[in-house]
Formats: structure tokens, sequence, C-alpha cells
């Protein structure tokens, strides 16, 4: 036996059950002669199976720089993206007290149902009657409120005319 394993020549038997063949191909002669009957009786090789197994690889000097350089980017990329993470956090957290601040006065307003609001207002002495003042808004003529004057502001009430029509 020459050769590889299992390259084995093709041997012709002869069978005397012709009901049942021998695996593999069988040709029968068309003139019915049962023992011209050649089953393929040749010992059949094996598939080539191939696959893939873990085995230890040790890296050489080139492969440990080339990673090396590689690690090195990759670190550099990584403090990059945690430096622009940062900064990042750092803006959306002033956007998000800015909003959680606008919120809060939104919901103040709503529960309290009001706001305070600096509104120009004027000083009508003597309204609704004399030693009274009226605080009057002036965007809509409605009184605020109405006050008792004091002694300063009724002795200012007073205008004298000394004889030029200017107040003195």
């Amino acid at each position: 036996m020459k050769g590889k394993r299992g390259d084995r020549p093709a041997t012709a038997e002869k069978t005397n059950d012709a009901a049942a063949p021998a695996t593999g191909d069988v040709t029968a002669p068309a003139t019915g002669d049962v023992t011209a009957v050649k089953p393929d009786t040749a010992i059949k090789t094996y598939e080539k199976i191939r696959f893939s197994e873990s085995i230890k690889h040790s890296f050489t000097v080139g492969e440990l720089a080339e990673i090396a350089d590689k690690m090195g980017a990759a670190a550099s990329r990584v403090f990059r993206i945690e430096s622009e993470k940062a900064e990042q956090a750092a803006h959306y957290g002033a956007l998000l007290k800015e909003a959680n601040r606008l919120h809060a006065e939104l919901v103040e307003k709503f529960n309290l149902r009001y706001e305070m609001r600096d509104v120009e207002c004027r000083v009508e002495f003597d309204k609704p009657e004399v030693g009274y003042k009226s605080i009057v808004r002036t965007d809509n003529d409605e009184t605020v409120r109405e006050v008792k004057m004091t002694d300063a502001e009724k002795q200012r009430a007073f205008v004298f005319d000394a004889g030029d029509g200017k107040p003195q």
C-alpha cells in the first residue's frame, strides 16, 4: 500500500445477492447477467475537515511595538473623549440648571396665581377726600390704594402765591 492512507485500489468483487446490491454505484448489464454486477466496494476516504483551535502565540518584538503604538493612540483617544465629555457635561449641567430655575419660577407663579410687577404710578393728593392721597396706575388710571396723608404732605399741598405765579 503506497501513497496516502485510504487511497486503496478499487477491487471488483462478485456478489451472489442480486436482490440486495452493495452500497455504491452498481452497473447492471442489459442482458440480465447477475454475475456481471460490479459494486463499488472501494474504501471511501473521509472528507477533509477544517476547523480552528486556539493556540498560544507569543508576540514578536515588532508585533509588540505595533501594539504599543496602537495602545498609545487608543489611550490618547480615551483621554480626549473624557475631556470632551467633561466639557459637555458642564455645558449641559448649566443648561439643566437654568431650565430647572425657570421651571421653579413658573411653578411658583402658577401656585400663587399672581406675581409682583413694577408699574409706574402717580400720587393724587386729597383724593378721594381731603387728607387722603391716592396711588394711581398711569397705564390704566386704576387706583392702587388710598392712604392718609402725613402732616408733611398736608403742608406741602398748600401753594402760596407770591404774585409771580410760582410756588415757593
